[in-house]
């Protein structure tokens, strides 16, 4: 028996049909052809991601180019270069949020606190310098950075594994509000324990300098970001790879299980405590990986860095991309940290220096003095605001998810409770077919 979507869903997905957005969209890609092909069939599937592979592995020399005709002044290619390192570094928390939140269904508002474990693992770790209690400088063994990276990978995701043990028996509201208190907690500590040195923040050391049969690569060249953006390229793409064997191995049918119906995943023999554990541990190590890269990108680090926004903006990006889609998260990510870094800030500086505007008679004259900067975040909510309406299931979605938004599989309405309710209220008999119905279900 073919399913329809229930009512509510049609709804959610009316705004979309009246505006015809898809449809355009859709006609458009389908119909324009490119060497005998659609453009649809060239951005989808394994053709699309080998296209922004080649994009994003000669990036550097691409912007290299763009110099030659854009003005460097505001398209600087080793500025640009640093600002897609910092989007990359996003985009590993957000494949590491998308483990908890996409796959498991486990809602983290506290992840930033792994990112912070990260930071301050590489700093300390990498220098040899820490604060003991009674504020006395102790020099440690130091450790280089590449065994940096699995130290706070292991210390993140055990921590990770300790804020998943008190929350085993929480879901909803209550998880997402236990965890948002951690997220909280580990910057306050950082600030108020000497030991982290507060306020102060703390100098993190280069990254390292190696020699290789084709030369020497430093890594820590603040003129050249080349070597440092392939390195963040290289753990991004080991991090989906490690993604893609999650998702299709037999935890992550467990962990997808969890997220549709904990009761029945139960029953099924899914060991509820060792496989969340094993989401929020796997989850907060990635983040740990991005916290190091973070950590030594910036070359200084302070607890005022990592605010509760970070973990907002990395639950927004994978709603925005698509929950639990691996490409969707990627993209999201990226989208939210141009629109972040360049549309904001355009349209401000567009608004400040506009002559009409700067006129006191100018009835919109207050905008001359306002910061979009300050406003982000609102801006932020109306994207997502957006996206949950016209297309909740993200501009990448994952096939299965999309399939439960839109209804495919699900029994028909007079063949649920709700319709048995509804039936008996109005004293209407039961669909003549629905014992046939129930058969073929």
């Amino acid at each position: 028996m073919s399913a329809s979507p229930s009512h509510f869903q049609q709804k959610m997905q009316n705004p979309l049909k009246s505006l015809g957005l898809g449809k355009k969209i859709g006609d458009f890609l389908n119909n324009t052809k490119f060497l005998n092909r659609s453009l649809s069939w060239y951005l989808t599937g394994w053709r699309a991601g080998i296209f922004w592979g080649l994009v994003a592995l000669f990036l550097p020399q691409l912007l290299s180019l763009s110099s030659n005709f854009l003005d460097p002044t505001y398209f600087a290619p080793n500025v640009l270069l640093l600002d897609a390192i910092l989007c990359g570094i996003y985009v590993m928390l957000a494949l590491g949020l998308n483990i908890v939140v996409g796959y498991a269904g486990l809602l983290d508002l506290g992840y930033v606190a792994f990112f912070v474990i990260g930071s301050y693992t590489v700093a300390f770790a990498t220098s040899g310098i820490i604060r003991n209690i009674h504020s006395q400088v102790v020099t440690i063994p130091a450790i280089s950075f590449w065994a940096a990276i699995p130290l706070a990978a292991l210390i993140a995701g055990f921590m990770g594994v300790l804020l998943g043990a008190p929350t085993l028996r929480l879901r909803g509201d209550y998880l997402a509000i236990v965890t948002l208190g951690f997220g909280e907690i580990v910057p306050i500590v950082i600030k108020d324990v000497p030991f982290f040195y507060g306020a102060l923040g703390f100098q993190v050391p280069p990254a390292p300098v190696i020699n290789t049969p084709f030369g020497q690569v430093d890594f820590g060249n603040p003129l050249d970001f080349s070597a440092f953006y392939y390195l963040t390229l290289a753990v991004i793409i080991l991090i989906v790879m490690f993604n893609i064997l999650l998702r299709n191995s037999s935890i992550g049918r467990a962990w997808i299980a969890i997220r549709e119906d904990e009761l029945a995943a139960s029953a099924s023999g899914v060991n509820l405590v060792r496989i969340k554990l094993m989401a929020f541990g796997l989850g907060a190590a990635i983040g740990g990986i991005g916290g190091v890269f973070n950590g030594v990108m910036t070359s200084s680090i302070s607890y005022d860095q990592f605010s509760f926004q970070v973990s907002i903006s990395v639950l927004i990006m994978i709603v925005l991309g698509g929950i639990g889609s691996i490409p969707g998260v990627i993209l999201g990510a990226i989208l939210l940290r141009f629109i972040d870094v360049y549309v904001i800030s355009t349209i401000s500086t567009m608004l400040q220096t506009n002559i009409a505007l700067a006129n006191p008679a100018n009835p919109f004259h207050f905008l001359v003095s306002f910061n979009l900067n300050t406003t982000k975040f609102l801006i932020f909510g109306l994207i997502l605001l957006l996206m949950i309406i016209l297309r909740p299931q993200g501009i990448v979605p994952n096939k299965r998810r999309q399939l439960e938004l839109q209804g495919v599989g699900l029994a028909p309405e007079e063949l649920s409770v709700v319709g048995e309710i509804e039936r008996e209220e109005s004293g209407a008999s039961a669909p003549p077919d629905s014992v046939e119905g129930l058969g073929d279900i």
